[in-house]
């Protein structure tokens, strides 16, 4: 095979693969760190670069090893229904789009976030997280010091 038939071929795979990730021409181009106009001469005909080849091989090889993780993950996953009425449903589906989500994908993800973020609160109590983000006294801010015992001890003999 030619190396121009091999480019053609990484081209389509290229194009499908950001297709089937719904990922824009400008994020990839980012992701490649080239500009858009270079993603658009790359698949149409100029030659794709070895170094950014490589890259682009790298991140195709990572989403189907993530494919497969999920796979394997899901395998062990039960299903789950809620009932929803018609305008909570379009709610939904709405905010997945916003995400670029099915709505399938993000129930789930924000159910799970929901619950990680109740167990989190219920193992912590509030009291100890609001202590965490309090910043630490300064030396201007430090509490004053506890004034010295007027109270004289008696001493037994």
């Amino acid at each position: 095979m030619h190396e121009h038939e091999n480019q053609d071929a990484f081209k389509a795979e290229i194009k499908a693969w950001l297709k089937k990730n719904k990922m824009k021409r400008k994020e990839f181009a980012e992701k490649c760190y080239v500009s858009p106009n270079t993603v658009r001469n790359w698949l149409a005909q100029v030659h794709i670069p070895k170094d950014k080849e490589a890259i682009i091989r790298y991140m195709i090889d990572d989403s189907r090893r993530e494919e497969e993780l999920q796979k394997i993950t899901r395998a062990k996953w039960r299903p789950f229904a809620v009932m929803v009425t018609a305008e909570d449903y379009d709610l939904i589906a709405n905010a997945a789009r916003e995400d670029s989500m099915t709505v399938e994908e993000w129930s789930e993800r924000t159910l799970i976030q929901d619950a990680e973020e109740r167990m989190t609160k219920a193992l912590y109590p509030a009291s100890l997280l609001i202590a965490e983000e309090s910043a630490p006294y300064g030396p201007e801010d430090a509490p004053p010091a506890p004034a010295p015992s007027s109270s004289r001890r008696l001493h037994r003999n």
